[in-house]
C-alpha cells in the first residue's frame, strides 16, 4: 500500500536531507559571495578566452569598457575595491569587444608598427627592471635595464613627435580655415588634420592604457590604478570610435586590428570568425553586425564550459559542508531509519511537514549555481546568487521550526543519538561501523543539493497522496462484465 510506513519513513528521511541541504546551500552561497567566487571564475574564463593571463591586454580592456565596467560594484569609487561582475551577457561582451577591436584597427592601420615597437620596448624594460631588482649588485643587469629604458623613451618619443607634428598641422590648418571661412577646401584640410591628430592621440592613449593596466596587474589592491587604466582606455576609444564608424569596410578594419594581437588561440579564432562572417554575409555594411553575433556565439559556447569550473568547485565545497553539517548534527541515516520506524508520532509530524513544504512552494527554485551569467538567454544563463529571503527557503525552514528533528548528539544512554565512549568490545565496534556508515550515507546524500531532494520529496509526497489514505479500505479494481 502506498501509504505504508516504509514510504513515510522515506519521506521523513528525504525531508531531513532537504533541510540539511538547504543549510549547506546557504553556507555555500555565503562563501561564494565572501570570496567573490563567481566574479573571479568569470574573469578567469574571459582571461583564458582572450589569451590574457596577466590581465594586461584584451581581457583587461573588455573589463574596463563601459558596457562591462558599468556593472561592476564600486567601479567608480577609487576608495573601495571594485567587486567583479558575476554576470556578463554575450551581447554586452560582443559589443565591447567589437568596439575595442574597431579602435585597435584604426590605430593599427596608421601607427601599428610604432605602437607595437613601443609596447615591445615597455615589456623589455619591465623584464630588465625585474632582473636588475632581483640582483641589485649586478652591473651588467643594471646596464641592460638602462638600455631598455632608453629604448622605451625613444619609442615613446617617436609617437610624441608625430603627435606634435599632427597638432601643429591641425593648428595651422585651423588658422587658414578661419582666415577664409568661405573656402571649403581649407575646411576639409582642417578636418583631415584633426583626424590625423586624433588618431595619433588614440595610439598614445592606448599605450598609456596598457601601461596603466600593467601597473594595476602588479598592484591589484590599488583601485586607483585600475580606475586610471579604465579612464585612459575610454579616452583612446573615444578618439578612434568615430573613425571606425566611418570606415568603408568595418570588418576589414577589425581584421587589421586582429593582426596585431599576440599569437595564440584567440587571434586564430577571431580571424577564423572573420572569414566565416565574410562567407556568410556578402554585403559589407552588414558584416560587422554578423561578426558581432559570431562573437556572441563564441562567448556563449565558451562560457558553458567555464560554467563547469564553478560547478565542480561548488560540488567540492558542498561535500565538505555536508560532512561538517552532518557530523555536527549527527544526522545518521541508520539512526534516522531506526527512529522513524519506531516512533509513529515523529514520523507523522515529518510527513505532515514535508507535505506542507511541497504544497506551500511547489516550484521551489534552489540552485547550486554552476556559474554566473554566461549567456544572454535566461534559460541557459546561470542564475543570480540565491538569497536567504527566497520564499521557498523560508517556507521550508518555517515548517521545520514546528517539529523536533530526529538529529543531534545526546548524553542520554537510552537515546539513539547517544555518543558512546570507546570500548574494546564487538558491540562497540558494530556501533562505530553503523555510525560511520550512516554518517557517510547522509554526507553523500546531503551533498547532492537541495534542488535534487526537493524534487525527490515532491515525487514521494505525490506518490503517497496517490495511494489509499490511511484508515480507508483498499479499492479493488473493477471486474470486467461478462
Amino acid at each position: 500500500m502506498f501509504g505504508s510506513n516504509i514510504l513515510e519513513v522515506a519521506i521523513g528521511i528525504i525531508f531531513v536531507y532537504l533541510l540539511l541541504s538547504l543549510i549547506c546551500t546557504a553556507l555555500n552561497e555565503g562563501i561564494a559571495s565572501l570570496i567573490d567566487k563567481r566574479g573571479r571564475n568569470l574573469m578567469g574564463g574571459i582571461k583564458n578566452l582572450l589569451n590574457d593571463p596577466e590581465f594586461t591586454g584584451l581581457a583587461q580592456q573588455v573589463y574596463n569598457h563601459g558596457l562591462i565596467g558599468g556593472i561592476s560594484q564600486y567601479a567608480s569609487n577609487p576608495n573601495k575595491v571594485t567587486r567583479l561582475p558575476s554576470y556578463m551577457s554575450g551581447q554586452n561582451f560582443s559589443l565591447a569587444l567589437l568596439d575595442i577591436l574597431g579602435a585597435r584597427g584604426v590605430i593599427a592601420s596608421k601607427y601599428g608598427d610604432l605602437l607595437a615597437a613601443a609596447e615591445s620596448a615597455d615589456d623589455a624594460y619591465g623584464k630588465a627592471l625585474e632582473a636588475a631588482a632581483g640582483t641589485p649588485g649586478n652591473p651588467q643587469l643594471a646596464e641592460t635595464a638602462n638600455q631598455a629604458k632608453a629604448a622605451q623613451e625613444q619609442a615613446q618619443a617617436a609617437l610624441e613627435n608625430i603627435a606634435n607634428q599632427a597638432k601643429a598641422a591641425y593648428d595651422k590648418a585651423m588658422q587658414s580655415a578661419k582666415s577664409a571661412p568661405e573656402d571649403a577646401s581649407l575646411a576639409n584640410i582642417a578636418t583631415q588634420a584633426k583626424n590625423g591628430a586624433d588618431t595619433i592621440n588614440a595610439a598614445i592613449k592606448m599605450l598609456d592604457a596598457r601601461r596603466a593596466a600593467i601597473a594595476s596587474a602588479k598592484n591589484p589592491r590599488e583601485a586607483r590604478l585600475l580606475l586610471t587604466a579604465g579612464t585612459t582606455l575610454k579616452e583612446a576609444l573615444a578618439f578612434a570610435r568615430t573613425f571606425a564608424a566611418q570606415s568603408p569596410d568595418p570588418l576589414g578594419n577589425i581584421q587589421e586590428g586582429l593582426k596585431r594581437l599576440p599569437e595564440g588561440d584567440t587571434k586564430e579564432t577571431l580571424l577564423v570568425l572573420v572569414d566565416k562572417t565574410r562567407r556568410e554575409v556578402a554585403a559589407v555594411e552588414h558584416q560587422a553586425e554578423a561578426f558581432r553575433k559570431n562573437l556572441e556565439g563564441w562567448f556563449n559556447n565558451a562560457m558553458e564550459r567555464v560554467g563547469g569550473w564553478y560547478k565542480r568547485w561548488t560540488q567540492r565545497v558542498l561535500l565538505f559542508l555536508a560532512a561538517a553539517v552532518v557530523i555536527v548534527s549527527n544526522a545518521d541515516t541508520v539512526m534516522l531509519i531506526q527512529r522513524l520506524s519506531t516512533d509513529s508520532a515523529l514520523r507523522a509530524s515529518l510527513v505532515a511537514a514535508a507535505q506542507d513544504a511541497v504544497k506551500t512552494q511547489p516550484a521551489l527554485e534552489l540552485s547550486t549555481h554552476p556559474m554566473e551569467g554566461t549567456t544572454s538567454q535566461p534559460a541557459k544563463s546561470p542564475p543570480v546568487e540565491a538569497k536567504n529571503n527566497n520564499p521557498g527557503l523560508q517556507a521550508v525552514l518555517k515548517t521545520a521550526e514546528s517539529i523536533k528533528l530526529p538529529v543531534g548528539w545526546s548524553s542520554d544512554a537510552n537515546d539513539a543519538g547517544y555518543f558512546r565512549s570507546p570500548e574494546r568490545t564487538w558491540n562497540y565496534a558494530g556501533w562505530v561501523f553503523y555510525k560511520l556508515f550512516g554518517l557517510l550515507v547522509s554526507i553523500l546524500a546531503v551533498s547532492m543539493g537541495a534542488p535534487f531532494w526537493f524534487d525527490t520529496l515532491s515525487k514521494f509526497v505525490n506518490l503517497r497522496s496517490a495511494g489509499t489514505p490511511p484508515g480507508e479500505t483498499s479499492k479493488s479494481a473493477r471486474q470486467p462484465t461478462l
